[in-house]
């Protein structure tokens, strides 16, 4: 038998403390390419802060983090975004009064003669929305979509920064049994395609369901 794939994120001892709080202790993770992992425990096991560390909104006290067996070090959200990691969080961080390709390339537009390139920009955006099965045109303002359909956007725009990597923090929070569904069709769509995924919940139930593995947090 050959040697098992080395994963592709690996978090070995991770600590992380705040002022009268130890939120992480001696956290290890790890998750493979094109795998759904599913992080579960009660509020204030850590699940967010470990998360957070990942998609480089806080750094870590102590404890690694490698990329394809690679040690990195997480400072910044961009930091992040390089290594391929994105993180949807549960209040989502969308400008409702932009249209959904403006809000996809947020930070991010292409320029043409030193102008952004509206036109490029909605022709790469209509392929994002396709890839997470939004039907819907580019130029619609993201305050008339549902939180169901506002959620695809934000998947949709950590594809377009080219994420390996999707944490979704307590995702069907605020959705629909019917959302939901759909977020799960996405969730498989993405996994087939070889990304990965990590699902923050505290519905062990939603974890089982949808995940290759569970982390419990405690």
């Amino acid at each position: 038998m050959g040697d098992a794939p080395t994963p592709l994120l690996e978090v070995a001892a991770l600590e992380k403390q705040f002022p009268g709080v130890h939120a992480l202790h001696n956290i290890d993770l790890t998750l493979n390419q094109g795998e759904v992992l599913a992080v579960v425990g009660e509020n204030g096991a850590g699940k967010s802060t470990l998360m957070k560390i990942l998609a480089g909104v806080h750094t870590p006290d102590a404890g690694t983090i490698r990329i394809e067996g690679r040690e990195v070090r997480i400072q910044s959200v961009r930091d992040a975004q390089a290594h391929g990691i994105a993180l949807i969080h549960q209040e989502l961080n969308l400008a409702d009064n932009l249209d959904i390709a403006a809000n996809i390339f947020l930070g991010n537009e292409s320029h043409k003669a030193g102008f952004i390139d509206h036109r490029q920009i909605h022709a790469k955006a209509a392929g994002h929305l396709e890839r997470v099965g939004l039907n819907f045109s580019t130029d619609t303002i993201v305050a008339d979509l549902t939180i169901g359909h506002q959620q695809l956007v934000e998947i949709a725009k950590a594809l377009s920064v080219d994420a390996r990597i999707i944490i979704m923090d307590e995702p069907t929070s605020s959705l629909s049994q019917a959302e939901s569904a759909t977020l799960f069709k996405v969730v498989n769509d993405l996994r087939s395609q070889g990304i990965s995924i990590i699902y923050i919940s505290h519905r062990l139930g939603e974890g089982m369901e949808l995940a290759d593995r569970v982390v419990v947090l405690r």
